[in-house]
């Protein structure tokens, strides 16, 4: 295949520039919401019992999945743990809540790092590429990712960030590719999108005739029918094998 010539290059945040998932997320989500329960017991709010308290946050979780998942309506923690406590009722303010998050955040936090090859790789696109941009599926506050990408020196090369969480929508929901090549200044087939799903980083973008390139994450299943020609890399740095690295 020829190599791409974009005018801008977006990427995916989780899996693609700063790992997530050195920790399976179905045992994270166990130990955010012991974070968060524990959390209360120390400030003394009235709650009921470990299970008790797992069981109903999971429930108010699992109602937005379905929603996000039939309408590609993003929901945030945030939201969720203000249902959570009036389910439970339990007394809260904007404090209370942002505390909340930071202890439920915590074992995430904790466990990210940066690929080796980000930093280098993102240096190396804007030398030659004057527009680098993120959209991220999240069910977290904008402020947990700009600190994240601050923490790890990546967003001095970012010229824009979306974060689902904020823009109330996911992919591979058109709109959020759309407002993506609108703020880089260019048109969707003039972007390339870089992330490690298959139906949300290369299907969603290719839609709206955005080229994509998949970040293979190894363990992760991949779909039978992706097409053999889908653009495919291991590590950031091979992205010099699709993208012509010397436009400027």
């Amino acid at each position: 295949m020829d190599k791409l010539q974009p005018r801008a290059i977006i990427f995916d945040l989780g899996s693609t520039l700063i790992e997530y998932e050195s920790v399976p997320w179905d045992v994270l989500a166990v130990d955010c919401v012991e974070s968060a329960r524990e959390f209360l017991v120390s400030k003394k709010v009235s709650i009921p019992d470990k299970d008790e308290f797992h069981r109903v946050f999971s429930e108010v979780k699992a109602t937005y999945r379905r929603v996000a998942a039939d309408q590609l309506v993003e929901w945030d923690v945030p939201t969720a743990s203000i249902r959570l406590f009036n389910e439970l009722k339990i007394d809260f303010d904007d404090k209370l809540v942002h505390r909340f998050f930071d202890a439920y955040y915590e074992p995430i936090d904790k466990e990210l790092f940066v690929y080796d090859d980000t930093i280098e790789t993102l240096e190396f696109l804007s030398q030659s590429y004057g527009t680098l941009g993120l959209v991220s599926n999240t069910i977290f506050p904008e402020r947990a990712h700009l600190g994240e990408l601050k923490r790890f020196g990546i967003d001095r090369y970012l010229s824009f960030t979306i974060f689902s969480s904020v823009f109330r929508l996911r992919k591979p929901h058109p709109d959020i590719f759309y407002h993506a090549s609108n703020l880089a200044g260019c048109a969707p087939s003039e972007c390339v999108y870089v992330g490690d799903r298959y139906v949300e980083d290369i299907q969603g973008p290719f839609k709206i005739g955005m080229p994509a390139i998949l970040k293979v994450k190894a363990g992760r299943e991949y779909p039978d029918e992706m097409p053999e020609a889908t653009r495919r890399i291991d590590t950031l740095a091979e992205l010099s094998e699709h993208i012509e690295m010397s436009v400027a």
